[in-house]
């Protein structure tokens, strides 16, 4: 068995190791010291946002994070994506610069509720507000 103490480098012995590696490698240590002053520059930054955070902020954070998981839970419904998708959809067509609408008055608006899809996104769009409305409340 070996001897605790054998196993321990002398401080001397320790000065002499890392004179040779300066020696060996200065480019190296150079860049270690300055990793290592960057490592104490970013757990000085975490200690202060730890010291800096109070019980009511943690929970409100967690808060956030909980309301922000119901949100994902709501927008993940089949129904909802459905909706969003049919919505981007006419949204792009809409804005695709080749369709660009003529300006409409309200002749030409009244001739454009004949057209069945104005009569069906109306109607979508009603039933949007309704909705909407009784979340009001």
């Amino acid at each position: 068995m070996s001897d605790p103490q054998s196993s321990k480098v002398t401080e001397e012995e320790l000065n002499e190791e890392l004179k040779r590696a300066i020696d060996e490698n200065p480019e190296a240590i150079a860049g270690f010291i300055q990793r290592l002053d960057l490592t104490n520059q970013l757990l000085d930054v975490a200690s202060l946002g730890t010291e800096a955070m109070d019980d009511e902020m943690v929970t409100s954070i967690v808060g956030t994070a909980t309301r922000l998981g119901e949100l994902a839970d709501a927008a993940s419904d089949p129904k909802t994506v459905r909706n969003i998708d049919k919505l981007m959809s006419a949204l792009r067509e809409a804005g695709d610069p080749e369709n660009k609408p003529d300006s409409t008055g309200t002749i030409g608006l009244m001739r454009e509720l004949r057209d069945e899809d104005v009569r069906k996104g109306l109607g979508f769009l009603v039933g949007l507000a309704k909705s909407l409305g009784k979340t009001l409340e």
